[in-house]
């Protein structure tokens, strides 16, 4: 368990950090199987911000990056769907994602809670 009481799960041979995660890509898997959507990733990472070496200090400054927990092609209007699953909201997380949405306005993003799943 982590610090907000998610539970590993495991659906089809993969591990996933939350029962809620698991569930929407069985749900996800369905909607494949069926045509709705295609192309269904997992752990998509996003870069946020580029790091950098200071050309003054020389000190590092590492890139930052979002991963998403699924990214699909909805077939009905061929566009780019970014899902995060989320049971608990952290302050890193809000920022994260806005700033991915501001940064990749081509894609559609949505957050997915127990009541969605």
């Amino acid at each position: 368990m982590t610090k907000y009481n998610a539970k590993k799960t495991v659906a089809n041979g993969i591990t996933f950090d939350s029962k809620l995660e698991a569930e929407r890509y069985e749900q996800l898997m369905l909607l494949e199987r069926a045509g709705e959507i295609s192309g269904l990733q997992l752990q998509v990472e996003f870069q946020i911000f580029k790091g950098y070496i200071s050309p003054d200090t020389g000190e590092k400054t590492r890139s930052v990056t979002y991963v998403a927990d699924f990214a699909y092609i909805d077939n009905r209007d061929n566009r780019m769907i970014v899902e995060d699953t989320k049971g608990i909201e952290t302050a890193d997380f809000r920022l994260k994602w806005k700033l991915v949405q501001n940064q990749y306005p081509q894609y559609t993003f949505r957050k997915v809670t127990r009541s969605d799943v």
